[in-house]
């Protein structure tokens, strides 16, 4: 896989779990059972996704990840005001 596809996965796997992260936790708090296990596979997905490329590749990898985790945790809480 190029070295640039490496990265923009590992951005979006990044930014994704955060946003699915918290949309888990809500679904938690709110008792949707279905829709938690769903988030939660999902989460896993992302997981295992990102742990091969991150081991695979390089530290660009993991640099991209976790700007993209960043970004997701500031976009799930801009997006959820009082």
């Amino acid at each position: 896989m190029p070295w640039l596809a490496v990265i923009g996965l590992a951005f979006i796997c990044g930014f994704l779990m955060d946003l699915i992260w918290a949309m888990c936790i809500a679904a938690v708090t709110q008792r949707r059972p279905v829709t938690a296990a769903n988030l939660s596979a999902l989460l896993y997905l992302c997981t295992i996704v990102s742990t091969v490329l991150i081991v695979e590749k390089c530290f660009a990898a993991v640099v991209a990840y976790i700007v993209g985790g960043w970004l997701g945790t500031y976009v799930v809480v801009k997006r959820r005001r009082p």
